[in-house]
């Protein structure tokens, strides 16, 4: 590969447009869309905000293996909170997110839109042994400086104000936005 992992960015990789439904559609509404549309990545949203993943491995592990009926909700199988990455972070970092929270579909963040999602295939796509590089590294290293590195984000309300924010932060032992961790520094 003629350019370093370090040089390209998660944008450069990820996919486009995700889909964005509404947590009250079924498991079998929701597998429906996956095959027609030949995704694998469902973001779950509530009154115009994303509150939660579900992926196709949830429909294996959560629903297929549990025996949930297919009128189940796909807001009772997601993933919650959303841990996502911005849009302009190096897919080493991403690599790095992925392995250290045991995840494999990560989604992207622009501004206040979700706008990609990047997956484990994505990156060993571009690099097939930089998922096994970051595995390492997350064994090894746990400094609190190199995790500050990587930028990842989780959805939901903030624990101070109250308020929905897409860019949420652990600070202290609380999840909270950016307006709010500028007015604790």
């Amino acid at each position: 590969m003629a350019r370093a992992m370090k040089s390209i960015k998660v944008e450069e990789v990820m996919s486009k447009n995700p889909k964005l439904v509404s947590g009250d559609l079924t498991v079998e509404e929701g597998a429906r869309i996956l095959k027609n549309q030949g995704i694998s990545t469902l973001i779950i949203e509530e009154d115009g905000k994303p509150v939660g993943i579900v992926t196709d491995r949830d429909f294996v592990v959560k629903v297929i293996a549990e025996g949930l009926p297919p009128d189940t909700k796909l807001k009772e199988i997601m993933s919650s909170p959303i841990i996502m990455i911005p849009y302009n972070e190096h897919l080493s970092d991403a690599a790095k997110i992925m392995s250290r929270r045991r995840i494999r579909k990560l989604p992207v963040i622009k501004g206040n839109k979700i706008v990609g999602i990047l997956s484990e295939n994505d990156i060993t796509r571009i690099s097939p042994d930089l998922i096994a590089l970051a595995q390492e590294y997350a064994n090894i290293h746990t400094s609190s400086e190199e995790e500050k590195r990587a930028h990842e984000y989780v959805a939901g309300k903030c624990e101070v104000c109250g308020q929905f924010s897409l860019r949420l932060t652990m600070h202290n032992g609380m999840l909270v936005c950016p307006e709010c961790l500028d007015s604790m520094e």
